[in-house]
């Protein structure tokens, strides 16, 4: 199942949060694995900041010859970040972005197998639209989330994106990052969806995201306690999307 990460304009903490709500995710036996794919066509970060090579190509390569329900094995593509979490970083440039995307059917073999796969996809797609080169993303996912900073007109625009987003089926979530304008209350009426989360916006993030290799998630409780609390929206909303897990119920 896919769940897409985006920004109204370049919102600080879409590839963070999308490393953190994998990691944070909470594991149990029923519990889906988590893959997070850097999809920004403004070109990647990951690879850089967590000194690994980008492997979005061999993912798109692949991703035509998987039989529709086949389980997908990870290990060639992705690395391993925290129990059940793997990471599929992107390339650097816009220019190498654009080009690996624009592959022959390279959107549409993914989004298909991501959207029948048992696990959770989270592609962070930077500022990507529905109307653009990764709509099939869009339009196989059964979560997006759009993340928006707090002043006045960055949600005025979230509202305009929201009503767009839900178009394509998705059930529509909302991730705030540091201050708002406006009382939550108002904010959250104002978005035209229940579904929104306040998150920090916090200078550290990045380092925070590294700890998911080593485990040190106790140092900085209220990341930590946020990430968790994301994740754990995110899984909620899975459970009664039309395309979330009671699509693949019997698949895992």
């Amino acid at each position: 199942m896919i769940a897409v990460f985006g920004s109204v304009s370049g919102s600080p903490g879409v590839s963070v949060w999308s490393v953190l709500t994998a990691a944070l995710w909470a594991t149990s036996d029923s519990a889906p694995e988590r893959v997070v794919v850097e999809a920004d066509l403004d070109g990647g970060v990951m690879s850089a900041r967590y000194q690994l090579d980008a492997s979005t190509d061999s993912l798109i390569a692949e991703a035509g010859r998987w039989q529709r329900r086949s389980r997908v094995d990870m290990t060639q593509f992705a690395v391993k970040v925290a129990d059940g979490a793997w990471l599929v970083p992107g390339p650097k440039t816009p220019e190498s972005a654009g080009s690996l995307w624009r592959t022959s059917n390279g959107v549409s073999s993914i989004a298909a197998m991501a959207a029948v796969d048992p696990r959770v996809w989270l592609f962070d797609v930077g500022r990507a639209s529905q109307d653009g080169m990764l709509g099939p993303l869009f339009t196989q996912a059964a979560v997006s989330m759009l993340f928006v900073r707090g002043a006045a007109e960055e949600l005025a625009r979230a509202r305009r994106r929201v009503t767009l987003l839900k178009s394509t089926g998705a059930q529509v979530m909302v991730a705030v990052t540091g201050a708002c304008d406006h009382p939550r209350g108002e904010v959250i009426e104002f978005l035209g969806t229940r579904h929104v989360q306040f998150l920090p916006d916090d200078g550290r993030l990045v380092e925070d995201s590294r700890r998911v290799w080593d485990g040190r998630k106790g140092r900085r409780r209220e990341i930590w306690t946020a990430g968790a609390g994301f994740a754990s929206a995110i899984s909620d909303v899975l459970e009664y999307s039309p395309r979330g897990v009671m699509r693949v119920a019997g698949v895992r």
